[in-house]
């Protein structure tokens, strides 16, 4: 049932997707790249390749996710700016739970390629801007000019993310949950005013367009193609109707933890060190945060008279966005790590003052607000 590196190769060829010869040649290669799933990049020959995902466990949640995922690419063919936006596919093993999409060449995500740069680009920032409306945009309501049947549609569950009543409740497994996420919960319900923060933000929260859900550098991925980098979005597992606001806070909330979580293995850093290095290094980031923020307006047609209060809810967004950052990189934690403690600080002054969080953690003018 389960793909390893060692019977790739045989599912391959009884799948025909390659030749023996494609095995034999000695150009034939796996690399593990899984997380949550079991993913692996495969190539054969100098110009051909493939990624594979595939469920971890048969977990009810993980064979929904998947086969919404695979469902999203479908649907999304419908739609030329989104399908654009993402990894074509190959195929969907419905029997082995199984998503097979091209191997973009030379790729990386967001996060690696910033690791490596000294500087934050612009013109990504207005490809992922614009990436974001082209599907935030799209009318849900079928139209006549297009083959839309519901029974095609992603499963859309219009569920408000799980991080913003963690506190309240937990929706994992026990046994699957560390001790540094449990402690977060208990942490969080020690904080009366991020609880009514929450809450608050909860009942604001608006089903009214497709959106990916989980938004992270990690979940972006750049390549060359014709002299440029191209910029594609992955991983629509929990692709949804819901609030455009919490992806494009979700973006920022990438560029604020970004100088925590480049450290995150190296628990000998402080939490104060952190928060510090944080502040001191937004401003490399300004032109790049501004560049998604007016290229992502220009394209909703988001009018000027609105916008600051779209920002501020996008930035308290942001706020609650970086509590799930945190709680992820507690996974293997037995506590709370000093990353995740900077993570809960840099939140919680977000979400006290994001007025003041919009100009000097974002560089966003005052008078914009």
């Amino acid at each position: 049932m389960f793909l390893t590196a060692a019977n790739l190769a045989h599912y391959l060829t009884a799948r025909a997707y390659i030749q023996v010869s494609d095995i034999v040649d000695g150009q034939f290669s796996v690399v593990e790249a899984g997380q949550n799933n079991r993913n692996f990049k495969v190539r054969w020959g100098s110009h051909h390749g493939c990624f594979i995902k595939q469920v971890k466990s048969l977990e009810e949640l993980r064979r929904t996710s998947i086969r919404r995922e695979a469902t999203c690419y479908r649907w999304a063919q419908q739609f030329p700016d989104w399908a654009r936006l993402i990894p074509a596919v190959i195929d969907y093993d419905a029997a082995r739970y199984t998503l097979i999409l091209e191997l973009l060449p030379h790729s990386q995500n967001l996060r690696e390629y910033y690791y490596q740069q000294t500087t934050f680009s612009e013109s990504i920032a207005v490809s992922l801007a614009q990436a974001l409306s082209a599907f935030h945009m799209i009318e849900l309501d079928p139209q006549p000019s297009l083959p839309l049947n519901n029974q095609e549609l992603p499963a859309f569950t219009k569920k408000v993310p799980w991080i913003f009543t963690y506190h309240k409740k937990s929706y994992f497994d026990p046994a699957h949950l560390s001790g540094g996420a449990e402690q977060l919960g208990v942490v969080v319900r020690g904080l009366p005013q991020l609880q009514l923060d929450l809450a608050r933000l909860f009942e604001i929260w608006r089903f009214e367009e497709i959106i990916h859900a989980d938004i992270k550098w990690d979940n972006c991925l750049v390549y060359p193609d014709q002299g440029a980098l191209q910029l594609k979005i992955i991983d629509w597992e929990v692709v949804d109707i819901g609030d455009a606001r919490w992806d494009v806070g979700s973006v920022f909330q990438a560029y604020l933890s970004y100088w925590i979580m480049r450290h995150y293995r190296d628990l000998k850093q402080q939490r104060q060190q952190m928060v510090d290095e944080t502040k001191q290094n937004m401003p490399q980031m300004f032109s790049s945060i501004q560049a998604f923020w007016n290229s992502y307006c220009l394209a909703r047609n988001i009018a000027d008279v609105d916008r600051s209060t779209y920002l501020t809810v996008c930035l308290e967004f942001a706020a609650v966005r970086i509590l799930q950052t945190a709680f992820e990189s507690l996974h293997f934690c037995s506590e709370m790590s000093p990353h995740a403690y900077a993570l809960l600080d840099m939140s919680q002054q977000v979400l006290r003052d994001p007025r003041r969080a919009a100009v000097e953690l974002f560089g966003f003018a005052e008078d914009a607000l």
